[in-house]
């Protein structure tokens, strides 16, 4: 006699629990902090108090303890006590039984939710297919931003959080601009790649930081279309200034420019081949700065 096969099915599963019903996926320092906090405010939507909860992508918890840090500070700041929700987070043990039950308040609440972790832009193929497996349903939002500008964003950012003075030495930010890690979140077209060789098109939104900068409110109003819950007054959820914008504005260096713009010009001209807008500039714009420092290059000679 045959032993039927064990199936992957979760407890969370069989008491109809299910992974948000979307999530926002990145790209890093591409606004995700803006949109995180605009998204958290709609009636119609509910998201975890913390907004980066890295379960896919960080499965030993090692900001554990910053997240219980800032919890415990609005926490006494406010003078409110600890909520079921952060008992859950903070005292449950780790699995996707528990990343579900995360959610199941908003969700008996009627409220479509979600999460933001621009981490999840690198994830393997495997993972996002358990990300599947919680939610066939799941929706994914994905923001791009000038890859030259958001690598200089994330350069500043990382250099902040270990030195007291305000921007990196060029030569470090370039070294660091390199590295592996560093460079796959600029690569926008591998994580398109990846995304749609297990979730369908409907279930992705692709968007750009321009028309979150010029256009706010219409660029809120799609998601929200895409997330098919009613628009509604969108000004007043809007932030009035940016969050958590490491560069202040401040464009890079020259030379940090021109390198990276010869390094991701190639990717800029095949994401152009898919996409009009924002990506016909980026690609413009690297041109001239790789004539630039060609020009540069044989005046030197």
């Amino acid at each position: 006699m045959s032993v039927p096969m064990k199936t992957e099915t979760t407890s969370g599963e069989r008491r109809g629990l299910k992974g948000p019903d979307f999530l926002v996926v990145g790209a890093q320092r591409s606004g995700t902090s803006w949109l995180y906090h605009v998204l958290s405010r709609h009636p119609a939507l509910w998201l975890p108090p913390i907004k980066e909860l890295h379960y896919f992508d960080d499965p030993s918890r090692s900001r554990y303890r910053k997240h219980l840090k800032v919890r415990w500070r609005e926490i006494l700041k406010f003078r409110r006590r600890p909520s079921s929700w952060d008992l859950r987070y903070f005292l449950g043990k780790p699995d996707d039984d528990w990343y579900c039950r995360l959610f199941s308040g908003g969700r008996r609440r009627g409220l479509v939710t979600g999460e933001v972790t621009p981490a999840y832009a690198t994830l393997d193929v495997s993972t996002l297919e358990r990300i599947k497996a919680l939610n066939p349903a799941v929706k994914l939002i994905f923001v791009m931003r000038d890859p030259v500008l958001r690598a200089w964003s994330a350069a500043v950012n990382h250099h902040r959080k270990f030195a007291d003075d305000d921007l990196p030495d060029v030569d470090a930010a370039l070294e660091r601009s390199r590295q592996a890690s560093f460079q796959a979140r600029s690569n926008y077209l591998e994580t398109i790649q990846r995304l749609e060789s297990v979730f369908s098109s409907g279930q992705i939104f692709y968007g750009f930081f321009d028309d979150l900068a010029d256009r706010p409110e219409t660029f809120v109003e799609s998601i929200l279309e895409f997330l098919t819950v009613p628009a509604g007054e969108i000004r007043p959820l809007l932030p009035v200034s940016p969050r958590n914008s490491a560069a202040g504005g401040r464009r890079p260096p020259a030379e940090f420019e021109r390198e990276l713009a010869g390094r991701f010009l190639p990717w800029v001209e095949k994401l152009c081949e898919r996409f009009e807008g924002p990506p016909l500039e980026w690609r413009e714009r690297y041109k001239n700065l790789v004539e630039a420092r060609e020009g540069t290059t044989q005046r030197n000679r």
